[in-house]
């Protein structure tokens, strides 16, 4: 085959992509966190390549979801990835070509994971949803019906109280703790609340844990929780 027609063919595929890059932020709203991870990881391949970043630290969690989805593409060329991107957006949207001509939207970078937990109807919420926002009366209100939805593990193996030590809602780790959840409970690192709240600077919640018989333990990388804390909780350690 010339080189012309392979540089065609070429251009004619980044085109299409660009296009079906352009239609995802139409129907992100109905895209589940681990499909827009899929997307997020075709996309960067399709453009970059393969991963060339560290991974991110334990505690980052959004973060460390990402690359590990653009990891996980290996090595597969950036044209085998932007038709996986293709294929993957027709076959949730099998007229996406017809929707994009007629849609005034304008592009919005891909390369960042849009926070679904916004845009969700409070209908369509979960448990953990409530966790994260804070909103500790309907956290109160599952837990009432559901008791033990206070040891639910996420598909990370994340426990409620992490997700509470992690976004810094102390009234909802509070009740969590009230309602049965153990203070020093590990997620699938070994990592324990006061691990998550040490790291991410969450002062009252590094007190509030220790005042409710949170230990210093290591993680699975013999990391405590003053070794990953900052500046200003690390203090509250010695």
């Amino acid at each position: 085959m010339a080189e012309s027609e392979n540089n065609h063919i070429l251009e004619d595929l980044e085109e299409t992509f660009n296009r079906a890059a352009k239609h995802l932020q139409t129907i992100i709203s109905g895209l589940s966190t681990g499909q827009l991870l899929n997307f997020y990881g075709l996309y960067k391949q399709a453009v970059i390549g393969p991963c060339n970043t560290a991974k991110p630290s334990w505690y980052q969690t959004q973060a460390k979801q990402k690359w590990e989805a653009w990891k996980s593409y290996g090595e597969i060329s950036r044209e085998v990835a932007m038709e996986n991107y293709i294929r993957e957006i027709a076959r949730i949207d099998p007229n996406w070509k017809d929707d994009i001509k007629n849609s005034n939207s304008s592009w919005i970078s891909v390369s960042r994971l849009t926070n679904t937990e916004e845009e969700l109807a409070d209908e369509d919420k979960t448990f953990l949803d409530w966790v994260k926002e804070g909103n500790e009366s309907r956290v109160l209100e599952a837990l009432k019906n559901i008791p033990i939805l206070v040891d639910h593990l996420d598909d990370d193996g994340i426990l409620p109280i992490h997700w509470a030590a992690d976004r810094g809602h102390l009234a909802v780790l509070r009740s969590l703790i009230e309602n049965g959840a153990d203070v020093n409970s590990r997620d699938s690192d070994g990592q324990t609340p006061l691990h998550y709240a040490a790291s991410c600077g969450h002062q009252e919640l590094v007190k509030y844990l220790l005042s409710a018989g949170a230990v210093i333990l290591k993680d699975d990388d013999g990391m405590e929780p003053q070794d990953v804390a900052d500046q200003q909780t690390k203090a509250i350690f010695f």
